[in-house]
């Protein structure tokens, strides 16, 4: 297998937004590469281990994973369902 070196489109950073755009250029035709500076894709969508300790994961991005576009999941195919659920104070 051959190393790819080019692309029809490089985008830098690997959070929500650029995986969404590489997602549907790819589905266009195009060859798209994702540059990431940190160890995992994702962005604030990530949960994160953020009390010492406690197996509790929370994330930035959790409260607004109901905002997430229905026509995206349709778009691309994705195998999701998307649940919300009530705010707590």
């Amino acid at each position: 297998m051959t190393k790819q070196t080019n692309y029809d489109v490089v985008i830098v950073g690997g959070g929500h937004n650029g995986l969404v755009s590489a997602c549907y250029l790819a589905k266009a035709g195009l060859s798209v590469a994702v540059l990431e500076r940190n160890s995992a894709i994702g962005g604030a969508t990530r949960s994160k281990q953020v009390f010492s300790g406690l197996d509790a994961r929370l994330s930035v991005y959790s409260y607004l994973v109901s905002l997430f576009p229905g026509k995206i999941v349709n778009d691309l195919s994705l195998n999701l369902k998307l649940r919300s659920r009530g705010t707590a104070s």
